[in-house]
């Protein structure tokens, strides 16, 4: 038996991607976030996607900016679809 070493290539990740493939290197880039937060953000607007049936891509540099930066926009009660309750002061 030969005592070599097998290196296993890395994974190859694109920029663009599912929800899926996208937390997967989140996950391999050690960032803590759930597939579920990552559509969540998605649905309400904080993070764009581009639909194309069933799936959302995602770009990799918008979905980082807005781990690292947050979402510092914060709409107004004026600005507040009626759905969405007024914001509660503590």
């Amino acid at each position: 038996m030969s005592d070599t070493i097998q290196f296993i290539p890395q994974r190859r990740f694109y920029d663009t991607a599912t929800v899926a493939e996208t937390h997967r290197r989140l996950l391999a880039e050690g960032h803590n976030i759930s597939e579920n937060a990552l559509r969540g953000f998605i649905r309400q607007g904080i993070l764009p996607a581009v639909k194309i049936g069933r799936k959302s891509l995602l770009y990799y540099p918008n979905v980082i900016k807005l781990l690292t930066e947050g979402n510092n926009h914060v709409s107004s009660d004026d600005e507040r679809p009626s759905y969405i309750p007024a914001k509660i002061s503590v």
